[in-house]
């Protein structure tokens, strides 16, 4: 994109005007004529928080109005008031937007700007150590295509103001804009960085685990290997014993079976007698109280037939006193006595029948008891008596194998978690050490020479003594010519070179498509130029460069950047043999030659 028009505009003011073109676009004369309040309007719109300087030739001026144009054609105009801070209008396509000067918030001009040049979303790593970092923003990129009167003399670096907080930025700018590539990895390894302390504490915890838990030594192999052998050895002998077990097992096992049936079958008949006994013993209390029962009522029938025989007697029963007149029929009670006795006999009698079966049924259980019992006696008599014994003895020896076993596992098993750990924390170790403590701009020495070769063209060109000997000067982020440093110049030889450098840049940045396409150069070739009609006489070696460098200054500038746009606001003029090449403006701050500024002398 290039500038195409700036204007400020004040209410009853003539407009200020100046219109610029594809190209070199030169803007000279003498000073205080609005040269440089033309580098601060374009330092304003875009997006500087200072208004241009309050000049007298300004005052009642209030808006600024700055239109580019693009490379497919298209157009859009920035609009701002001249007041510190304001927002900026946009107008693009008839469509009207406020945006923001800095680059916060959604709608801002560096976003929309940078996105315009296509290099929008872009890490700046500001902090090798710290891995600070930040957005680049049109106010850090600026830098590189607008330059003021005060920094193109400075012995800073081009990039930035050069400051130890900067350093880092200003390196991983041009490393950016060379490349293409940004520093966004230095997120990501900041990221990291916060877990290489999680993984710093996690290896002394395990450290301490290990030292609480475990002996010092490292994990031996071959201990690992012989407790292995061992467990295999003693799960060997576990087998052997518990084969010899089943075959003693089985050498008895039709005997003892019997035996064991046999044993159970008389445990159930002993209970099974028990039980008969515990009956038995509960019938002959039942024929005790029979007994007891047939004995009173026999009393009482034997009582009543006395009563009968005498006039007067009391009642065997009550006590009451009996005669003649009683309503008692002593027939009646001997009758119910009687049929009472004989109900008792019946049960008596059944009661005796029940007792003589259980005892029956003792004999039977007796004698079957008696036949086990010869039967386990010969049993016993029958088998090998050591079988009982080696069975045991097996067992034992089995039991102890297998305590033995788990003994030895659990140490192999203790040692295996050891070398587990061991080798968990030599692998988070790896990985710890593996996370750098600090970030490291990838390299981009073959960019950076292709950039020296560029801004050594332009030096060639303008017959810049040693302009074919151009370095890059890492430490101060500037270049060497002839092995002396820029900054080590004079001041207008610090100008010169300051220019070349950011020309040689956009040529290298326009084939890439990361440029805005436009340069602005506040004088490049002097610092001050006496009104015309005063001659200028011999300038200081520091204030001015040799005439036929400034002539092929312009020429260069006149032949070689057709496609793109440089803006020049200087003292030196340019030789009138190519004011008609370029978009040449004069300022000559008299009334009465041509433009006597960028503003009007005299406002309608």
């Amino acid at each position: 994109m290039i500038i195409t028009r700036i204007e400020v505009k004040g209410d009853e003011k003539k407009p200020a005007i100046v219109t610029l073109e594809k190209g070199l676009n030169v803007i000279s004369g003498a000073s205080d004529t609005g040269k440089s309040y033309i580098c601060q309007c374009v330092q304003f719109i875009l997006g500087a928080e200072k208004a241009p300087k309050s000049i007298d030739e300004a005052k009642g001026y209030s808006s600024l109005e700055v239109t580019f144009e693009e490379s497919d054609g298209g157009s859009f105009i920035l609009k701002r008031e001249l007041k510190n801070k304001a927002d900026l209008t946009l107008v693009e396509n008839n469509v009207t937007k406020i945006l923001k000067p800095n680059h916060k918030g959604k709608e801002n001009l560096s976003s929309y700007f940078l996105g315009k040049i296509g290099i929008e979303n872009q890490v700046l790593v500001s902090g090798t150590q710290s891995l600070n970092h930040s957005s680049l923003t049109l106010r850090i990129l600026e830098k590189l295509f607008l330059v003021d009167e005060a920094r193109i003399i400075t012995d800073d670096s081009p990039l930035g103001k050069g400051q130890n907080t900067e350093r880092t930025l200003e390196t991983s700018l041009l490393k950016t804009l060379l490349t293409g590539h940004d520093d966004s990895d230095v997120q990501t390894l900041k990221k990291r960085k916060q877990s290489k302390q999680s993984l710093h504490i996690k290896i002394e915890n395990l450290e301490y685990f290990m030292s609480k838990y475990f002996s010092s030594d490292d994990v031996e192999e071959n201990r690992i290997k012989k407790l292995s052998d061992d467990v295999d050895a003693i799960e060997n002998s576990i087998e052997l014993a518990e084969s010899e077990l089943d075959s003693l097992l089985k050498t008895g096992s039709e005997g003892i079976e019997r035996r064991n049936n046999l044993a159970s079958r008389s445990e159930s008949l002993n209970r099974k007698l028990d039980e008969d006994n515990t009956v038995l013993e509960r019938f002959h209390l039942l024929l005790s109280k029979y007994s007891s029962d047939r004995e009173r009522l026999e009393a009482n029938s034997e009582a009543a037939k006395y009563v009968d025989s005498h006039y007067a007697a009391n009642c065997p029963t009550c006590g009451k006193t009996l005669d003649d007149s009683s309503d008692i029929s002593v027939e009646l009670v001997l009758s119910s006595n009687a049929a009472e006795i004989r109900k008792i006999d019946r049960k008596v009698e059944g009661l005796h029948s029940t007792i003589h079966e259980i005892e029956k049924h003792k004999e039977v259980i007796s004698n079957e008891l008696a036949s086990i019992g010869e039967e386990l006696r010969d049993l016993e008599n029958s088998l090998d008596p050591n079988i009982s014994k080696m069975i045991t003895e097996t067992r034992n020896i089995i039991k102890s194998l297998t305590e033995n076993k788990e003994n030895l596992t659990a140490d192999l098993n203790l040692e295996r978690k050891r070398g587990q750990i061991l080798k968990e924390i030599g692998s988070l170790q790896v990985e710890h050490d593996e996370i750098a403590d600090k970030y490291e701009i990838p390299d981009f020495s073959k960019e950076l020479q292709q950039l020296m070769q560029e801004i050594s063209n332009v030096l060639i060109r303008w017959d810049f003594p040693n302009g074919n000997q151009v370095t890059y000067d890492k430490e101060n982020r500037d270049i060497s010519i002839g092995g002396k440093p820029r900054g080590h110049f004079g001041k207008g030889y610090r100008a010169i070179c300051f220019s070349a450098f950011v020309i040689g840049l956009m040529n290298y940045l326009c084939a890439k498509n990361r440029h805005a396409g436009f340069l602005v150069l506040d004088s490049p070739l002097t610092t001050y130029k006496e009104r015309d009609e005063v001659s200028s006489g011999e300038e200081s070696e520091q204030a001015s460069i040799a005439n036929n460098l400034i002539y092929a200054f312009y020429r260069d500038l006149c032949d070689f950047y057709n496609d793109k746009q440089i803006i020049v606001l200087d003292n030196q003029e340019p030789s009138k043999d190519m004011q008609n090449s370029m978009n040449y403006v004069h300022f000559s701050k008299n009334e009465n030659i041509g433009r006597y500024g960028f503003f009007p002398v005299k406002n309608s």
